[in-house]
């Protein structure tokens, strides 16, 4: 299994897959068991780059989305997993 981050996104639980496409890039990609309970779009594809910035390539307002993402890997804790 790889790294996966899950966030909630308009009341609902959502999950991307992480890799690591390039040097110092990640890819997150919509984990295919996700879907909006009230139909809303979730973009399928997200780009970080290690600067920190986020790349979205659909023209909507994702802000809620983004800031949803920021606040999970600012609180990621790599040691909590470990026993």
């Amino acid at each position: 299994m790889g790294i996966q981050i899950a966030i909630q996104y308009k009341q609902a639980p959502v999950t991307y897959d992480v890799t690591i496409q390039e040097d110092k890039i990640y890819h997150l990609r919509l984990n295919g068991e996700n879907h909006c309970k009230n139909g809303d779009y979730i973009p399928e594809k997200i780009v970080i780059r290690r600067k920190g910035k986020i790349w979205i390539s659909d023209m909507d307002n994702y802000d809620e989305l983004i800031s949803s993402l920021t606040n999970e890997i600012i609180q990621f804790d790599p040691e909590a997993g470990k026993q």
